[in-house]
């Protein structure tokens, strides 16, 4: 290459990383800004203990937390308990967060870094408001998504902006807010494990029956009970997971019993009897709006020996002092092993 040839080459190059560097900074950012390791929230790390309610709005939910003594409870969930760690860990890492650097200040960019208001249509953004016990309000963001493309030691971020402030940021900082009532909550609220169920029962409104046993007492596999001889099963793990749906039994919303209705057309009972003389019946159905809602009531079996009926009333007790105030929206798959029907588990007779 001559050196006129090369010269020439080297500007071409020089000029096309300084138009790429100037696309990336008009896209997320400002060319005449600088960074900063300011705190988004300078003075919140000494005022967190004042704290006395979380505010969280976003699209398609909105929700109130409030300190009640050493607890969190969610009002909107008549006062049903949040995990306190879940809500320390987000005070502690809002009191964190640095400014680092400044990006856009363009309303029309701002979906892409998911920090428009929430009011805007299909927003992915969500609003925080942390007041004190007085309903002073201490600080207010709109969080957007996270990013890995942070300098410094940590190298995690997420963007944010201030709500009635044109820039948006990249702050530095780890920063976890829940999306769900399950994430601000301990979901779980049942634990019945598989191995201890002996068998069930699934009772359809339109009639239709599904009951299982085990093949042997001592465990193992499942069979359906007075299943036609010529039948047969497609998978016998569609058997068997039946007894899974009691099994570290998480929620994914919550609401106090008596608010959702449970309709006699399309109720869904199912009674789990296992070896050691617990039986809890599940009451189940499908929503309009696709949604699986379930209640539970646990009592001893009326045949189980006296030192099984003890421990199995000691048990039912506890479960129905946790469960009995509310019903649980339920993730999908606990619901299907809650409702299976023979027909799902079969194979399609061949037409000859």
């Amino acid at each position: 290459m001559s050196p006129k040839s090369f010269v020439g080459f080297t500007l071409i190059t020089a000029a096309v990383v300084v138009a790429a560097s100037f696309s990336i900074v008009s896209r997320y950012g400002d060319a005449g800004s600088s960074g900063t390791d300011e705190r988004l929230f300078p003075g919140l790390a000494a005022q967190v203990n004042e704290i006395a309610e979380v505010n969280y709005k976003a699209k398609d939910l909105m929700l109130a937390v409030k300190r009640d003594g050493d607890n969190w409870a969610i009002t909107d969930r008549d006062n049903y308990l949040a995990d306190p760690e879940v809500v320390r860990n987000m005070l502690v890492g809002l009191s964190e967060l640095r400014l680092g650097e400044p990006k856009t200040k363009v309303k029309e960019r701002y979906g892409r870094l998911a920090v428009e208001d929430i009011t805007e249509k299909d927003a992915r953004s969500r609003l925080v408001t942390l007041k004190t016990g007085g309903g002073d309000t201490v600080a207010e963001v709109i969080v957007g998504r996270e990013t890995q493309d942070v300098a410094g030691g940590t190298g995690i971020g997420v963007y944010v902006r201030k709500p009635g402030e044109d820039r948006a940021w990249l702050a530095s900082g780890r920063l976890t807010v829940p999306a769900a009532v399950k994430d601000w909550v301990s979901p779980e609220f049942m634990n019945v494990d598989a191995k201890r169920i002996a068998g069930a029962t699934i009772r359809h409104a339109d009639g239709d029956v599904m009951e299982i046993e085990r093949i042997t007492p001592a465990g193992g596999k499942f069979r359906i009970v007075g299943l036609d001889p010529n039948a047969k099963v497609k998978f016998a793990s569609d058997i068997d997971n039946v007894a899974d749906a009691l099994e570290n039994l998480e929620l994914e919303d919550i609401k106090k019993a008596g608010d959702v209705e449970f309709p006699a057309d399309k109720l869904v009972k199912t009674e789990y009897r296992t070896a050691d003389g617990l039986i809890v019946n599940a009451e189940s159905f499908e929503s309009e709006d696709t949604f699986f809602w379930a209640r539970y009531k646990a009592r001893a079996a009326d045949d189980a020996s006296p030192e099984m009926k003890a421990k199995a009333d000691k048990e039912a007790a506890e479960i129905n002092a946790r469960v009995s105030p509310w019903v649980y929206r339920i993730p999908a798959f606990k619901y299907r092993y809650m409702s299976r029907r023979v027909k799902d588990v079969l194979e399609e007779e061949k037409k000859s």
